[in-house]
């Protein structure tokens, strides 16, 4: 439904990366995100926020998730809430008022 990505410092071909993924929020149908790329020396590359549905293709339209997959969301909620909240979510963008 929608995605922001930060580019923050770039990285070259044979860098060794990791990535992250925080669920900060969910429901029956949604579920809200945050992904960092990381260095091997440890700096942040790259953030990513996300909003993503859980579709039904023949639809295609939005739909509950099935109770196998939602209790899985539900778990990885419940272990990442315990995480300390990563910075830069819920970063407004827009242009800088001039002078």
């Amino acid at each position: 439904a929608e995605f922001h990505i930060r580019y923050l410092r770039e990285v070259k071909l044979g860098d060794q990366l990791r990535s992250s993924f925080y669920l900060l929020d969910h429901d029956g149908k949604r579920f809200h995100f945050f992904q960092q790329l990381y260095h091997s020396d440890g700096w942040i590359a790259a953030t990513g926020e996300g909003l993503t549905l859980h579709v039904d293709l023949n639809g295609p339209r939005v739909v509950p998730m099935p109770e196998d997959v939602a209790a899985r969301v539900a778990a990885m909620a419940e272990a990442h809430a315990a995480l300390p909240r990563p910075d830069g979510i819920g970063r407004r963008i827009g242009l800088k008022p001039k002078g």
